[in-house]
């Protein structure tokens, strides 16, 4: 098997023997060549960052220019995900202060409605209690009024009978009159003024 090392980056070839060591063992395949596993591991080097040479804590992760790049752009993402966000709250937030004045107008209306309406309801009852009030006092008025009702049918009636006596009377006179000659009615005016001298 034909393999690159990762190290000095030169091929090198894997026998099918130590395939099966590697595999009985149950490690992974090597990603260097022989010379670089015998050689010693160099001394380890304080890491610095090579754009401004600042050294990075033991420990500090390292990335190459993918894996950054990858990483940049995955937090550009983010910062891109969470600015929507924020202005999708911000446009919910606009629509809610819009709605919550539009409310708080929709309530000022409605307790001017509330106040009118209670004022209406008072003057209501104010005039339901004098209909009451004249209710109970036309309790005692209305024997009185029916009884002059009753004397207006009387003396409706009583003027109908005078009227027709008076008529009957000046209708016998008128007869008696008519009867009478000039004569007769010269005598009785004079007899008349005599008993009134007496």
């Amino acid at each position: 098997m034909q393999l690159k090392c990762r190290q000095c980056g030169n091929g090198f070839i894997l026998t099918k023997a130590e395939q099966e060591f590697y595999d009985l063992k149950g490690f992974n395949l090597p990603s260097r060549c022989k010379e670089c596993r015998a050689s010693k591991p160099a001394k380890v080097q304080p890491l610095a960052c090579s754009q401004c040479g600042t050294e990075l804590d033991k420990g500090a992760s390292i990335y190459c220019n993918n894996c950054l790049q990858t990483a940049h752009f995955e937090l550009e993402k983010e910062n891109k995900q969470a600015k929507m966000a924020i202005s999708a709250a911000r446009s919910k937030l606009e629509a809610s202060e819009a709605k919550k004045a539009e409310l708080a107008e929709l309530l000022r209306q409605k307790e001017q409605q509330l106040v009118e309406l209670e004022q209406k309801v008072e003057s209501l009852t104010e005039d339901i209690d004098e209909a009451q009030q004249f209710y109970a006092a036309s309790g005692w008025l209305q024997p009185v009024l029916n009884d002059i009702g009753k004397r207006l049918e009387e003396l409706e009636r009583a003027q109908v009978d005078i009227t027709q006596k008076v008529l009957r009377t000046i209708q016998t006179m008128q007869a008696r009159y008519d009867d009478l000659g000039v004569v007769d009615v010269i005598k009785r005016n004079i007899r008349q003024s005599i008993k009134e001298e007496a």
